[in-house]
């Protein structure tokens, strides 16, 4: 009997012990602060470490329904004289893991702080809309619209990240002294409390980075809370410790269940290891040195398959919420000019790309919405060039040129009959309308060993290019190289990168409208359309969602005629895991990777 108690104890204390989960993660994270985080160091990486310890007041869940998060409940848009107003009833149970409540004065503290003080950032584009954020009470907050943009106010501005003001507003006022308050106050690089019970702990650059248990279950508000997933479509919140509840009403909550999602956290440590390249990481993998790879773009098939078969490892395939696509920057000859960049697209054979280069394992995209995120996804959309033979394709490139007035030294000479060498006579020596050769064009591309499906793609669209006398000239580098040419320093040619985005199209302002330039926005290429931008505004002030549909196809439409960006490709999200930790749930449009890695509710399992 005394032998059976001590199994049961050394049990339990192997049970307490294994209390760490190690993720692969690709790059270091490159801040800690909230400010900058949202702004021009928004990065995949820093997201994935830290971005989900911060709290919004509504939120989605997984089946993309609008659900309260900082709320009680979803707030009314109310016409109220010349304004537009909607009051937010506070949760009154939230705390920040240094102890302080959640209350009225940090919503106010950070909408106030980031349009006061003007904080760069097409992620902080929501907080710029309100006129006023109003404190009613300690629990109520009030904020005043001078336009009645529906879905931006509901998806952009009231998912805003909120901050501890506790925490920042002695920095804050110390930045406002300085004389260059905003450069100052995103140069601090600190560790905020977040509202959840993990935080940011060791940091050692190039090797990982740690988030750590800092709030006991007990003392955490949220450990236990449940998010209840019925049958018939409808959830429900319900917080046993706090007694808070929210449920849906359109379906109201009836029948039987079909998930359960109980709040954590379930570990003590998350420690993110930074690889190289995802070979490395695989092998870390299946050697039991780390228990999931978090990656935004995912594992190839190749890899997939690598994986497949290995002892204790599971792989997961879901479709992707992202798309890859290559910038231009429109500030700049010859990209400022329709004709060439649509005669660069008319050279991108994305079904060749797809099925060939990439055998099967990404799908052709014309659009920033993915085919998986089927109500806003306009499937009339074609790209420039679709279904032309590469020989045809050439001729359509040169055509386009030539309508811009370009002309070559050896202008091309194509046979589009011909399918196995179309390029009779290369081009040699473009020149632009005025006569003057066209300087060699800059192509950033990440390289082989982080995105191999880009790699492989980008000198592909190198060599065509060349075939007709373009002078791109492809350099593949590193992924923070181009997020720091495109997005600080505005100092890019062509770059090939990939967005993670949301169900709700809001990030189309973000990404196109002129009102969103970089640096301070995220509009890289430059793009400015007034057509365009008045079509966001239509659906960012529109009634309902049908209206709002419809103003996003029509964007679709003009984004495949303008190309500010060439959308080339999504592809499944597959992802590998051990199965020695337990993910919520792992059927889910955009994956696991989507909700970084879970990190308040990923088990070890013993």
């Amino acid at each position: 009997m005394k032998k059976l108690v001590l199994l049961g104890l050394l049990l339990v204390g192997a049970l307490l012990l294994a209390t760490q989960v190690n993720y692969g993660i690709f790059a270091d994270i490159t801040t800690t602060n909230v400010w900058n985080l949202l702004g021009a160091g928004s990065t995949s990486w820093n997201f994935a470490v830290q971005l989900w310890k911060y709290p919004s007041i509504l939120g989605m869940n997984k089946d993309g329904m609008l659900i309260p998060a900082a709320a009680t409940e979803i707030p009314k848009l109310v016409k109220e004289g010349n304004m537009w107003t909607v009051t937010v009833k506070l949760r009154r149970d939230m705390r920040w893991s240094n102890g302080a409540p959640f209350t009225a004065d940090d919503v106010v503290f950070t909408y106030t702080t980031v349009k006061e003080m003007k904080i760069p950032g097409g992620n902080w584009s929501g907080a710029y809309e309100p006129e006023k954020v109003e404190k009613i009470d300690q629990w109520t907050v009030k904020f005043y619209f001078k336009e009645k943009r529906t879905i931006r106010i509901f998806y952009d501005t009231l998912m805003t990240t909120i901050v501890c003001s506790n925490y920042w507003k002695p920095i804050v006022e110390k930045a406002k002294k300085q004389k260059d308050p905003v450069k100052w106050l995103l140069a601090q690089e600190v560790i905020d409390p977040g509202i959840t019970a993990l935080n940011l702990g060791k940091i050692e650059k190039g090797a990982f980075a740690q988030v750590t248990k800092q709030v006991s279950d007990d003392k955490y508000w949220a450990f236990g809370e449940k998010s209840i997933y019925y049958k018939n479509g409808g959830f429900a919140i319900v917080n046993p410790k706090t007694g808070f509840r929210w449920q849906s009403d359109n379906p109201k909550p009836t029948g039987p269940v079909d998930l359960e999602v109980v709040n954590g956290p379930y570990v003590n440590t998350i420690v993110y290891k930074i690889y190289g390249n995802k070979q490395v990481a695989i092998q870390a993998l299946i050697a039991g040195d780390i228990d999931y790879i978090y990656n935004p773009v995912g594992l190839t098939a190749g890899e997939a398959e690598q994986l497949r078969g290995q002892k204790d490892i599971k792989v997961v395939s879901n479709p992707q919420l992202g798309f890859r696509y290559i910038a231009f920057n429109m500030r700049k000859f010859p990209m400022s000019v329709k004709e060439f960049r649509q005669a660069v697209a008319a050279l991108v054979d994305r079904d060749f790309l797809c099925n060939q280069v990439l055998q099967g394992r990404a799908i052709p995209l014309a659009t920033p919405v993915p085919p998986a995120n089927t109500f806003w996804y306009n499937s009339a959309v074609k790209t420039i060039g679709e279904g032309l033979s590469m020989g045809e394709r050439y001729q359509l490139a040169v055509s386009l040129l030539k309508k811009a007035g370009f002309k070559w030294d050896v202008e091309p000479v194509i046979d589009p009959k011909d399918t196995k060498n179309p390029v009779k006579t290369p081009g040699k020596g473009l020149r632009g309308p005025d006569g003057k050769p066209v300087p060699e064009i800059e192509f950033l591309s990440p390289g082989m060993d982080y995105d191999p499906m880009r790699a492989q793609t980008a000198m592909y669209i190198e060599q065509w290019a060349k075939n007709i006398g373009i002078p791109i000239k492809l350099k593949l580098t590193d992924f923070n190289e181009i997020v720091t040419r495109a997005f600080d320093e505005v100092n890019f040619d062509m770059y090939y990168l990939g967005w993670g985005i949301g169900r709700i199209p809001t990030y189309f302002r973000s990404f196109f409208h002129s009102a969103e330039m970089a640096p301070e926005g995220n509009n890289t290429p430059g793009y400015a359309n007034p057509e365009f931008d008045a079509l966001i505004d239509e659906f960012e002030f529109a009634d309902n969602f049908e209206q709002a549909r419809k103003a996003i196809f029509e964007a679709q439409k003009i984004l495949a005629e303008d190309l500010p960006y060439i959308v080339v490709f999504t592809n499944p999200m597959i992802e590998a895991y051990r199965t020695s930790i337990k993910f919520p749930y792992e059927t889910v449009l955009g994956g696991i990777n989507n909700y970084y890695g879970f990190p308040e509710n990923v088990r070890k399992v013993q």
